[in-house]
């Protein structure tokens, strides 16, 4: 239970921080994501036993990717709609 909440929270921030206006925030996360696994491979603390460890390291990332690029999508759909609002001030 206390995984789950974990990283729910995880793609929470995840999301937030991909929806600012500094691209390089929403890299944060996977980043550390790829240097947590890469260093525990590193010093033996995880051992790729099965096809399954690979492709759930290889989906968790996926999966802060793809929040990372839906949060830049949402800030650009929320950039273009208040352009579209001030146009429409700027008509009147």
């Amino acid at each position: 239970m206390k995984s789950l909440v974990i990283a729910i929270l995880l793609l929470i921030v995840q999301y937030f921080l991909s929806s600012r206006e500094r691209t390089w925030l929403g890299a944060i996360i996977p980043i550390f994501f790829v240097l947590i696994i890469s260093t525990s491979l590193m010093t033996g603390k995880l051992e790729l036993n099965s096809n399954r460890d690979i492709i759930l390291i290889i989906l968790g990332l996926i999966i802060f990717l793809g929040v990372w690029a839906e949060g830049r999508s949402s800030l650009k759909k929320k950039r273009k709609k208040e352009l579209e609002k001030i146009k429409s001030y700027d008509m009147k």
